[in-house]
């Protein structure tokens, strides 16, 4: 007669712990590594993996913005004036002076190279401010009313 031992309750609740815990490891090891390999890609950007990537890195890429040097011509009809400077954010307020051309009937003109962007400026008539009687498109800046220039 053989006798065969049945699989007891403790045994079974062994089994079904293991096979839980089995159930378990495999969900988190698949979690870990998906959540591994996004972080990896997305790093990729970081610390490129491959030699074309920090080949693309290293070019130089276009500038986003007009670099592109543009002449704009600054005027003002001042009659019996001496001397017209120009003063703006684009000569340090005058310390590198632009002096403006005298024509006849008190007319001054300058041309000045300016880069897309948005200048402040005033004239300095016998060394008093004086706006552009041209241009609308003013601001108080430290405050001093100023025009601006919009070069595009």
């Amino acid at each position: 007669m053989s006798k065969h031992k049945q699989a007891g309750p403790l045994f079974t609740l062994f089994l079904l712990l293991i096979a839980l815990f089995l159930t378990w490891l495999f969900v988190v090891a698949d979690d870990y590594f998906s959540y591994t390999a996004s972080t990896v890609e997305s790093a990729a950007s970081v610390a490129p993996l491959n030699k074309e990537s920090v080949l693309e890195r290293t070019k130089k890429k276009p500038q986003p913005y007009d670099t592109e040097v543009k002449y704009r011509t600054f005027y003002i009809t001042a009659p019996n004036a001496k001397q017209v400077e120009l003063a703006g954010d684009f000569n340090r307020w005058g310390k590198d002076p632009i002096v403006l051309k005298g024509y006849r009937k008190g007319y001054f003109e300058t041309s000045v190279a300016l880069t897309a962007g948005e200048y402040k400026y005033v004239f300095l008539v016998d060394g008093q401010d004086r706006l552009d009687p041209m241009n609308k498109d003013r601001i108080v800046l430290n405050g001093r009313e100023v025009c601006i220039k919009t070069v595009k």
